[in-house]
């Protein structure tokens, strides 16, 4: 049997590798199943894209104090408990799914709910890797979280084809519920992190992230392309409902979208790993950003499944180049005592700007088709790709100016 090296070999990342991808694959189940059941119960993308921007405001408006609670406390504790909290939120859309007692307004209700628990516990989740393994696996670290992902966006939704197919919306949201259990176990078994990192200096206050991410010019640069690759992504998400529709699919067939979407970052990851670590250490995040408009644009003028799939997974392999790259260039260069506010600020660059396209690319479906609304959101990750191309410095060790 293989010995297991790098972040893999190390049993408190490890446990948290294995207890994510449970957590992620019953979370993109039911981000599949939601999809699925907003568009039956409204008949309208605009409702799908309300419900999954209902998700996202809450990163909007906590993240950013969430970050600031994440670097004043125990990042593990604070992470258990946004998932407890998501566990329960998740059980009661199972319970009202199975009574038929759900409606549109409950449902967007409670996906604000999970919202809250995606502000609190993203800034932790991220903030906590650097101290699960040592300064020179990192980056290597950084990119198995990702996997954790994405093998769920490649798993989960086939599963979610299948049960939905099978027995239905209600049992896709029990098993996001349960699903929950693992990563709770786990984080109480990591307990103390192995590689904790000094705080160099107190906490400060919240706007001293904010000023940092500004004044600091390769981060400020990377949270922006990180939302613009964000809002091009939406359209995998709001829109797979309607495309499988379009494409004569069953009902669930949305998940061989969003799974193909999943399955291209999985092999970029796995197969393309020398490519992922050179465009990370050189700075090529932007490429990434190309290939993803490549394969949404090809996504949007596909006339069936078969072309859709291989559209979908270039999607995924140029996300994942471009997510990694930019993602450890704010690892890598954010100080410890700054690290949970300055992760919010990733938060809110990858999960806000899904608010705003969710809307946008509902209300292009309507009013023309899923195919133009797919087109239209690729605009964003070309402008940023251009962008950071140009601007983008080298990594620098300087230090900022402190926040007046």
């Amino acid at each position: 049997m293989r010995q297991l090296t790098g972040p893999l070999a190390r049993r408190e990342f490890r446990l948290y590798f294995l207890g994510n991808v449970s957590s992620n694959v019953g979370t993109w189940l039911a981000n599949v199943a939601l999809g699925v059941y907003m568009l039956d119960l409204t008949g309208s993308s605009l409702w799908v894209g309300l419900t999954n921007a209902a998700l996202f405001v809450p990163v909007l408006l906590f993240a950013i104090p969430a970050g600031a609670w994440a670097d004043r406390t125990d990042r593990l504790r604070l992470l258990a408990g946004a998932q407890i909290l998501a566990g329960s939120l998740a059980g009661v859309l199972a319970i009202l799914v199975a009574l038929n007692a759900a409606n549109r307004y409950a449902v967007v209700a409670i996906a604000f709910g999970l919202g809250i628990t995606i502000a609190i516990g993203l800034p932790a989740m991220q903030s906590v890797i650097p101290s699960l393994v040592p300064q020179d696996e990192l980056a290597e670290a950084i990119g198995l979280n990702a996997l954790t992902f994405n093998l769920a966006r490649a798993v989960g939704p086939v599963l979610a084809a299948v049960t939905i197919a099978g027995a239905g919306v209600g049992l896709a949201f029990a098993v996001n519920a349960f699903s929950y259990i693992a990563l709770i176990a786990v984080l109480v078994m990591i307990g103390r992190p192995p590689y904790l990192r000094e705080r160099d200096g107190e906490p400060g206050r919240i706007r001293d992230g904010l000023v940092y991410a500004w004044r600091h010019k390769r981060t400020r640069t990377m949270l922006l392309a990180v939302m613009a690759m964000a809002m091009s992504l939406d359209p995998i998400l709001t829109l797979s409902p309607a495309l499988a529709d379009v494409y004569g699919l069953p009902e669930g067939g949305a998940g061989w979208i969003v799974s193909a979407w999943g399955g291209g970052a999985v092999l970029a990851i796995t197969l393309g790993r020398t490519w992922i670590r050179y465009a990370t250490k050189h700075g090529l995040g932007w490429a990434g950003l190309i290939a993803q408009a490549a394969g949404l644009g090809a996504l949007g003028v596909a006339p069936n499944i078969a072309a859709a799939i291989p559209a979908s997974v270039l999607t995924g392999a140029g996300y994942i180049t471009a997510a990694i790259a930019f993602t450890t260039a704010i690892q890598e260069d954010v100080p410890e005592r700054l690290r949970g506010r300055v992760m919010a600020l990733w938060s809110v660059s990858f999960l806000g700007p899904r608010v705003l396209a969710a809307v946008i690319d509902g209300a292009l479906a309507d009013a023309f088709n899923p195919h133009v609304a797919v087109v239209v959101l690729t605009i964003p990750a070309l402008v940023a790709a251009f962008f950071v191309r140009r601007m983008t410095p080298p990594r620098t060790d300087e230090p900022v100016a402190p926040a007046a």
